[in-house]
């Protein structure tokens, strides 16, 4: 079973959970509910993007997709989870986050900046139809108990969510512009918000076991005697 939460052995990492989801359900043409799922999909972007012409038809999931394959000098990766639909010319970048923290600076500009060169049309006039964007999935569930919408915060084994404070130095050479790009981006998915799309119970209820973990210093549950004694 794919979807168990009385698993003997269960990874917590992020690649196993995006794996499992989006090739093992979400995105797998083989399993009942698809093109039901594809078309809340696309509803979903066009609300959080505003954009019409993101629609997808025929969608190709790829995974830790890096930028040597679309450009020849970069070697960065360019999104954890690539939806795309080459017929139409539709490509959405997913930069996921699970367990992990994220900044504006580290997984959003830098990613932004990649698809930049990517799709620079002045070198690539073929790509000038080209439909992107670059988004943020990450847990609703954080955002609740911090009781403020996340950007930056510490690890969950600390404090809940007590605000770092950045130095005034960085703050003032972080600049205006990054400044407004970075209040400006809102191309925030969430977890919870794609497993509600799915008719399987056993797929929601694996989703709300897992994402119950963003907000619990007990990482991984399924740590047990049978492989670690005394664990």
């Amino acid at each position: 079973m794919i979807f168990s939460n009385a698993t003997l052995i269960e990874s917590e990492k992020e690649r196993n959970l995006c794996t499992k989801f989006f090739a093992g359900y979400f995105f797998n043409e083989f399993t009942a509910g698809y093109a039901k799922r594809i078309v809340h999909f696309n509803r979903y972007i066009q609300e959080v993007t505003g954009r019409e012409d993101l629609a997808l038809q025929s969608p190709n999931v790829s995974f830790d997709t890096h930028a040597y394959l679309c450009h020849e000098r970069l070697r960065s990766k360019l999104s954890d989870v690539l939806v795309s639909d080459p017929a139409r010319q539709t490509f959405l970048f997913i930069e996921t986050k699970y367990l992990t923290n994220w900044t504006y600076a580290a997984d959003v500009a830098k990613g932004v900046e990649r698809l930049d060169k990517v799709f620079d049309t002045e070198k690539k006039p073929h790509l000038a139809n080209a439909k992107q964007h670059y988004f943020l999935l990450t847990s609703r569930r954080k955002e609740e108990v911090a009781e403020r919408p996340v950007r930056n915060y510490p690890p969950v084994h600390l404090p809940i969510y007590v605000p770092t404070p950045v130095p005034a130095a960085a703050a003032m050479a972080e600049g205006e512009t990054a400044e407004s790009a970075k209040a400006s981006f809102t191309s925030l998915l969430y977890w919870e918000d794609l497993a509600q799309m799915c008719d399987r119970s056993e797929v929601r209820q694996y989703m709300e076991a897992r994402l119950k973990l963003c907000v619990s210093s007990a990482r991984n549950q399924h740590k047990a005697g049978y492989f670690l004694p005394g664990a």
